[in-house]
C-alpha cells in the first residue's frame, strides 16, 4: 500500500520518546497492484526511460547482500495509520481532508521555482495519488524578507506538497510508502522527496523553524541557552512543555531524488564515487559539530561522525554537511547562530 506507519514498541512498559514527526510528501504515490496482476520476478534494469509500474518481487542480490533483522529479538508492531488513496476524486484543499493538507502558498525555500497549489494534488479513479508539476504562471504579492518590502512576482511552475502537520504525528516506529517518481532520470529540474519534520515547525512557514529546526538537544549548554528556542535551560513552563527538556524539529529525509547527467568523479561530484541521478537519505539535527569538514572534501579524523558505512554504489554526501543558521532579526549572532548537521 502507498503509506503505512506503525509505532515503536514499548520497552519495560514505557514508550521511547522522540519529537513528533510530520510526513511531508512531494511525489506521486499509487495503490499497490491488485492481486490478479503478476509481479515481475527480475530486478528492474536501471536507469529506465519510463517509471516502473510494478514492483519487483525480490530485491537485487548484486552488488548488495541480504541483511539481517534490524532488531533482536524480532518485534511485533501495530498498524496505526494507512492511506491507500483508493477513493476517487479526493482533494486536499485546506479543511477538505482529515489526514492531509495540500499547501496553497509560495515556496521560497531552497531557491524553489514553483508555487504550491492544492489543485495539483488529487486522487484518480485507479487508486493513485497524483501530484502534478506543470509549467503554469502564478502571480503573487508577498513580503521579501531579504529586502524587507512587499513585491509582486510571477512563478512559472506549479506543483503540490501534501503535509500531515497537526493532523497525524507519531513518535517513532516504521514507515513505508510506495511511489512512482516523475520525469527522466537524466534530466534535472525536479526534486521529488518524501520526508518527516518535527511538528513544532512547518515547512515553507520559515518563521516557525527559526531556532527550532533541526534542534534535537535535550541538555542545557551555553549554545542551546541562546540558540535553541525551547531549550533544557528554560526554568519556566509554557504551553504544557516541561522545564529542563529541550525540544525542536529534527528532519528525517526518507528520500530526496536528484536527476541529472553529471557523472561521478566529474564537476560537482569530482571527489565522489556517486553522481547523478542519485537518491539521498539524511537525518538532520542541531547543534552541528565543530570542527567540521569543508563542503566537497572528505572529513579529516575527528571532523565528522565515526563508524559511518555505506554499501556498494553508495557514498556519504560530501557536497552537503549541513547548514549555518543565521537570522537577521537576532541581536546576538555570536550566541544565537548555530550549525546544523
Amino acid at each position: 500500500s502507498p503509506l503505512k506507519v506503525v509505532p515503536a514498541p514499548k520497552e519495560n512498559g514505557k514508550s521511547k520518546h522522540h519529537d513528533s514527526q510530520d510526513t511531508q510528501e512531494k511525489t506521486s504515490s499509487r495503490q499497490q497492484q491488485q492481486h490478479h496482476h503478476r509481479r515481475n520476478r527480475d530486478p528492474t534494469q536501471t536507469p529506465t526511460f519510463y517509471p516502473t509500474f510494478e514492483p519487483t518481487q525480490f530485491p537485487s542480490t548484486s552488488p548488495t547482500t541480504v541483511t539481517g533483522a534490524p532488531t533482536t529479538p524480532k518485534r511485533m508492531y501495530d498498524l496505526v495509520f494507512s492511506d491507500e488513496f483508493n477513493t476517487p476524486h479526493r482533494t486536499f484543499h485546506d479543511g477538505s481532508d482529515p489526514r492531509w493538507t495540500a499547501l496553497d502558498k509560495n515556496d521560497y525555500t531552497n531557491d524553489a521555482q514553483h508555487y504550491y497549489s492544492p489543485d495539483n494534488a488529487y486522487t484518480d479513479t485507479n487508486g493513485h495519488l497524483i501530484i502534478k508539476s506543470e509549467a503554469a504562471d502564478t502571480t503573487i504579492v508577498g513580503f521579501n524578507d531579504v529586502q524587507y518590502k512587499n513585491e509582486r512576482i510571477t512563478k512559472h511552475f506549479k506543483s503540490a506538497m501534501l503535509q500531515s502537520w497537526n493532523k497525524f504525528c507519531f513518535t517513532g516506529g516504521i514507515m513505508e510508502a510506495e511511489m512512482a517518481l516523475p520525469g527522466r532520470h537524466d534530466v534535472g529540474g525536479l526534486w521529488p522527496a518524501f520526508w518527516l519534520l518535527g511538528n513544532l515547525a512547518r515547512h515553507t512557514y520559515v518563521g516557525s523553524s527559526e531556532h527550532v529546526w533541526p534542534w534535537s538537544s535535550t541538555v542545557c549548554t551555553d549554545k542551546s541557552r541562546t540558540a535553541q528556542l525551547v531549550s533544557a535551560c528554560d526554568r519556566v513552563e509554557h504551553y504544557g512543555l516541561h522545564t529542563g527538556v529541550g525540544r525542536g524539529a529534527p528532519e528525517i529525509d526518507v528520500f530526496e531524488v536528484q536527476a541529472g547527467s553529471i557523472k561521478a568523479n566529474t564537476g560537482n561530484f569530482l571527489k565522489m564515487p556517486v553522481g547523478q541521478p542519485f537518491m539521498s537519505s539524511s537525518y538532520q539535527v542541531a547543534p552541528g559539530r565543530i570542527p567540521r569538514p569543508g563542503e566537497g572534501w572528505w572529513p579529516a579524523p575527528g571532523q565528522w561522525y565515526d563508524n559511518l558505512t555505506a554499501g556498494m554504489n553508495t557514498s556519504m554526501n560530501i557536497i552537503f554537511y549541513g547548514t549555518y543558521n543565521h537570522f537577521r532579526d537576532d541581536t546576538n549572532p555570536a550566541g544565537q547562530d548555530y550549525w546544523s548537521d
